[in-house]
């Protein structure tokens, strides 16, 4: 990239900061390690758990700690960032985020303990609780050092600094662990992710065709056609190279992810050796691309598929890596790619192949939801009745400005705060997000109304304000960690004293009475001191079970203790 861009998207990221310290009363520097943080969680600022962020005194140069186990599966994904609003990267911030990760994966416990920083203090403790539970050798690291500067531009000594710390870490036994810089450009193409409609892309490309060999197969079943074949690699690069760059993976539930990970990373070194590049079909999974129609032509000098309304909705990490090969003069001319179209206007069954096909790198499962006909039916029902934005899809409303930007209802937390409250989960809500939309979606989404949504949210979102922006210090340690790590329950004690359990269809009309009060929030803070000193108690009788807050706040005891509390049963 030239340093005129750059400076463009050194202005361009600029502006975002001033919106971010705007919305959030923050300061620049912690509105730009808000903002990178999000956009690398791939969620909203609002979306960002407050538990996670550990700035602060005795930080050791960490911001952002968020870690994502599933315990059904026995595995965790970590992910630390450090976020300087600087216009570089500088040698002496990277020995203290080693230093830092040294605190987190090496120190004693009863060094741990002489820290300050109870966020911080209480992240190292929880991360080797699960490092006990799960070994290192199901868990991945990702470690981030964000500035506003070009991550292109690093010094030797950094990339050195790098090496030794990645090396040193996967010498541990983690699964993975990544270390990577991100500046002004990686931050403003995240941003422009977000950004993209799906847009419509007719294509016509050449196809490998023997007439006297099996290189193609057609099939049809009812109103769908599929057509498999192959096609040569610099011919995929060409289709990923279509203009608006990425159009052709608007459909696809996820963006690419660079050279960051071990998939893309094995797919460019394979598409770039003169030994393994001739191997490459056999080595991917291929391309799966959808649209409207096809149609093969079976010209002998020039065989080629002719699509309408084209999407590539797996692939997209093969796609986009070969294209970088492409463009970089690394394609090898010998690589071969199974392509497989679809071609129907089934929008049902576009759903579930986008869904069914994506195996090569981890995917959200809020994602492959968010062209339910319940989630659409959301969006259309919430902005209708209520003027509220709900954002089924990852940053869908980004570029809402003013106080309709204030009005959006990111789907996961939505979704979590019904759980929280109206199923009364709290524990649930905040262990594991990527279960809200596998194993709770339908306790979630049946028998809950538009209006039980939206209440249950603002709900949460009071709570979240309020425990953001404490005007005076907590009464006690334990009313701090309820504050720091319970605002789920807090909202789900809220929930109670408006509601009680009354939530689901029949009484919609209650809900709906409360959604429309004026002043609601003044309504929400008469209450809010009882239910911050309910979860406060029930915290306080357990905290000699589990000292840990972050633990104590996920657990199932926690989650039962509150409800008879609250239902004084």
């Amino acid at each position: 990239m030239s340093t005129g861009s750059l400076k463009i998207r050194q202005s361009w990221l600029s502006d975002e900061i001033d919106v971010v310290a705007e919305d959030t009363g923050r300061s620049k520097d912690d509105a730009f390690a808000l903002l990178a943080s999000s956009l690398l969680a791939g969620c909203s600022v609002d979306d960002l758990d407050d538990a996670d962020w550990v700035d602060g005194g005795q930080d050791k140069q960490i911001d952002i700690i968020n870690i994502n186990s599933d315990e059904d599966k026995g595995v965790a994904h970590i992910t630390i960032i450090q976020a300087k609003n600087t216009s570089g990267f500088g040698s002496n911030t990277m020995i203290k985020i080693r230093n830092g990760l040294d605190w987190i994966f090496e120190r004693t416990r009863a060094e741990v303990d002489t820290l300050d920083n109870v966020k911080f203090r209480n992240k190292i403790l929880e991360i080797r609780s699960i490092r006990t539970d799960i070994r290192p050798s199901n868990m991945s690291v990702r470690v981030v050092y964000a500035t506003a500067g070009d991550a292109s531009d690093i010094s030797e000594e950094l990339k050195q600094e790098l090496r030794i710390t990645e090396q040193k870490y996967m010498a541990v036994g983690f699964n993975e662990f990544v270390f990577e810089f991100v500046g002004a450009n990686e931050i403003v193409e995240l941003l422009n992710d977000g950004e993209a409609n799906q847009r419509k892309i007719d294509l016509v490309f050449p196809v490998l065709f023997n007439p006297n060999a099996p290189s193609y197969m057609p099939f049809s079943q009812g109103d769908t056609k599929a057509i498999v074949c192959t096609v040569a690699g610099d011919t995929l690069a060409k289709i990923a190279q279509v203009e608006p760059r990425d159009a052709i993976f608007d459909l696809n539930v996820r963006p690419h992810y660079g050279l960051s990970g071990s998939v893309n990373k094995d797919i460019y070194q394979t598409c770039n050796s003169d030994d393994e590049a001739k191997r490459f079909w056999f080595l991917n999974n291929g391309v799966t691309m959808v649209c409207d129609t096809a149609e093969f032509d079976h010209d002998p000098d020039n065989p080629r598929v002719t699509v309408k309304n084209a999407q590539i909705v797996n692939g997209c990490q093969t796609s986009a890596t070969i294209r970088e090969a492409h463009e970089k003069g690394d394609l090898h001319k010998d690589v071969r790619i199974l392509m497989k179209v679809y071609a129907t206007d089934n929008p049902a069954l576009v759903g579930r192949i986008t869904g069914t096909t994506n195996n090569q790198n981890p995917i959200r499962s809020r994602d492959l939801r968010a062209n339910d006909k319940v989630q659409q039916d959301i969006e259309a029902l919430m902005v209708e009745r209520f003027d509220f934005y709900y954002e089924r899809k990852n940053k869908q409303h980004r570029l809402l400005k003013g106080d309709a930007r204030k009005r959006v209802v990111p789907s996961p937390k939505a979704a979590q705060a019904v759980l929280a409250i109206a199923r009364a989960k709290p524990s649930n809500a905040r262990a594991n997000q990527a279960s809200i939309w596998e194993r709770h979606y339908d306790e979630i989404f049946n028998n809950s109304s538009v209006a039980d949504l939206l209440l249950c949210f603002r709900i949460y979102d009071f709570c979240r304000k309020k425990a953001r922006n404490i005007e005076v210090a907590p009464e006690s340690v334990v009313e701090g960690e309820t504050l720091g790590y319970g605002t789920f329950h807090v909202s789900r004690a809220l929930g109670f004293l408006l509601v009680e359990d009354n939530w689901g269809f029949n009484y919609e009309a209650d809900v709906s009475k409360i959604l429309n009060r004026e002043n609601l929030e003044e309504f929400f803070e008469i209450h809010y001191g009882e239910a911050l000193a309910r979860v406060s108690k029930v915290r306080q009788e357990g905290i000699d079970r589990e000292p840990i807050p972050a633990l104590f706040f996920k657990n199932q005891r926690m989650q039962h203790d509150l409800n008879v509390e609250l239902r004084g049963q």
